[in-house]
């Protein structure tokens, strides 16, 4: 049995890590949202199972989510065994960091947001969360990444587009070593998680955005460039959520810092 709390889990794959975690009615999940009045896929889900808590907190906001845990703590008794960090976003996804055709400002701008929402707000979880995991049995904190973020990545597969979303993850990646070095005496496990190549459209917001094709196109590219054995095909987010769990499981502190991926690999990304 395990309390764990899962960011951005109104959708994709935040609402899966709570589907499959709550299948189990010894665990208890706490469901974090931005908006508790548009959770059309995650209502159902804690309609049904009573282990299941949505709590309501923009991750961007420490005050948010300073309440999302004291009401957490009320539930609990003060204690928390997993975080899944999950929440995040990418603004523009075209933007390279040296494109003429774009302003300095525009370029500045967007690797500001991807910071805000892809290094800061998991800064501001493991924080704010971080009193509540002291005391719970396992101490593990997973912040989910990307392997785009990964330097060696980004080397084989010369993508140069989702600049500031890339520079975000590789950021995020290198605070997660510095929470495991300073959390180490206290017996934390702290991870980078990244989810692989993930088909979430079943439980996106709204239509795929004019141009995104050619996006995608450029990526997959990329991607097939990085990893030739990789099939083309994004896995399901059901396929990446029990991949990830069954890799959270085996996480212990001799794993603290690690960046890795859904497949138990720091090379093999997709």
């Amino acid at each position: 049995m395990v309390q764990v709390v899962v960011t951005g889990a109104g959708r994709g794959i935040g609402l899966e890590f709570v589907n499959q975690l709550s299948q189990d009615s010894e665990n208890v999940v706490f469901a974090v949202v931005r908006n508790k009045s548009k959770i059309e896929y995650l209502k159902p889900i804690a309609d049904e199972r009573s282990n299941v808590h949505v709590v309501e907190a923009d991750v961007t906001s420490p005050q948010a989510l300073e309440q999302a845990a004291k009401e957490i703590a009320e539930i609990t008794g003060g204690s928390l065994d997993w975080l899944i960090s999950n929440a995040g976003g990418v603004t523009d996804p075209s933007i390279t960091i040296a494109d003429p055709n774009v302003s300095v400002e525009k370029v500045g701008q967007d690797f500001l947001d991807n910071y805000r929402w892809n290094t800061v707000s998991h800064i501001y979880a493991n924080n704010i969360f971080l009193p509540l995991l002291r005391k719970g049995k396992e101490k593990k904190i997973i912040n989910i990444s990307s392997g785009i973020g990964d330097e060696a990545f980004t080397r084989k597969s010369k993508i140069t587009i989702n600049a500031g979303y890339a520079s975000s993850k590789a950021a995020l990646n290198y605070n997660v070593l510095k929470y495991a070095i300073e959390l180490e005496p206290e017996g934390f496990t702290v991870v980078a998680l990244s989810p692989g190549f993930v088909d979430t459209s079943k439980t996106r917001d709204g239509p795929v955005p004019e141009g995104m094709a050619k996006i995608f196109g450029q990526l997959l590219d990329g991607f097939k460039l990085a990893e030739p054995e990789w099939d083309g095909n994004p896995i399901t987010v059901e396929d990446s959520v029990t991949k990830q769990i069954k890799v959270i499981k085996k996480l212990g502190p001799k794993d603290s810092g690690i960046s890795t991926s859904q497949n138990d690999s720091s090379e093999i990304w997709l």
